[in-house]
């Protein structure tokens, strides 16, 4: 064991594109075109938040390939490229969105590959822990302190239907449903924990590694792969694509030893 220091409804159909694209306008990170090139446009799970912008910035300066990234959970972004949202490369949490978007056509079945391995764990907050005098585990959210826990919504994300694998193979599900709201993506449960609104939640590592470097006061702990194995992350070239061969190149510069090194450090197995 490695220890470290509202419920939302679903969309459906067009509407729910329509609230990834304006998310992804909201939560794009800009960046100064390079000589009028435009930009490879990458879909990503929220989990890599505190990740692929570091990568991105490596790739753009060695290739002079500039990255825009459109940010949602694994089930929006592969439900928006469906709608053929105008995504070059599809960075997903989990191997069977991509599979499904290359066996129906979307992606690209030969550029198909795992990139990582997520970790899902438990954070809870300082407050909780020292009134429990006990590490965080999943039997601590049984505990009165906790009012209220988060979990990515289970039908749009893979670490939220991992965490609901982990509660259930334990036998807590049906005694702390109550207890459980819900996020769209990693990156909601992550403001949930910041703001107080829940006393603990289920992340990937790395976004609960960013969360303990921005000062917010709790401790974490790995439930992979003893409570749930470890999450296998694909990507995938659009079909569609414009830019197939850039979008090529950006799967071999993560696939590279800096790269993977990179994440490894920094929450992935």
């Amino acid at each position: 064991m490695r220890i470290h220091m509202k419920r939302v409804g679903s969309l459906s159909g067009l509407a729910l594109v329509s609230a990834v694209l304006l998310l992804s306008g909201v939560l794009f990170l800009p960046r100064p075109a390079l000589a009028g090139k435009a930009p490879l446009h990458v879909a990503a799970a929220a989990d890599l938040m505190p990740v692929l912008p570091h990568l991105s910035r490596a790739f753009t300066k060695k290739s002079g390939i500039p990255v825009k990234i459109s940010w949602g959970s694994t089930g929006e972004e592969a439900l928006a490229i469906r709608h053929r949202a105008p995504y070059d490369l599809f960075l997903a949490a989990d191997s069977v969105h991509p599979a499904g978007l290359a066996k129906a056509g979307y992606l690209e079945k030969k550029s198909l590959k795992p990139y990582a391995k997520g970790i899902l764990v438990l954070w809870v907050s300082k407050k909780v822990l020292v009134a429990g005098k006990a590490l965080p585990n999943t039997a601590l959210l049984s505990r009165p302190e906790i009012k209220k826990f988060a979990l990515a919504n289970p039908r749009l994300a893979p670490y939220g239907r991992a965490a609901l694998s982990c509660l259930r193979s334990k036998g807590l599900w049906s005694k702390l449903r109550k207890k459980a709201v819900y996020g769209n993506s990693l990156a909601q449960v992550a403001q949930y924990l910041r703001t107080g609104t829940s006393q603990a939640g289920f992340l990937s590592e790395s976004q609960a590694m960013a969360l303990a470097k921005s000062r917010v006061k709790g401790d974490f702990v790995a439930l992979s792969p003893a409570c749930h194995p470890y999450l296998t992350q694909d990507m995938g070239v659009v079909s569609r694509s414009k830019r197939k061969k850039e979008a090529n190149a950006f799967e071999d510069f993560l696939m590279s030893p800096d790269a993977q090194g990179y994440l490894k450090e920094h929450g992935y197995h």
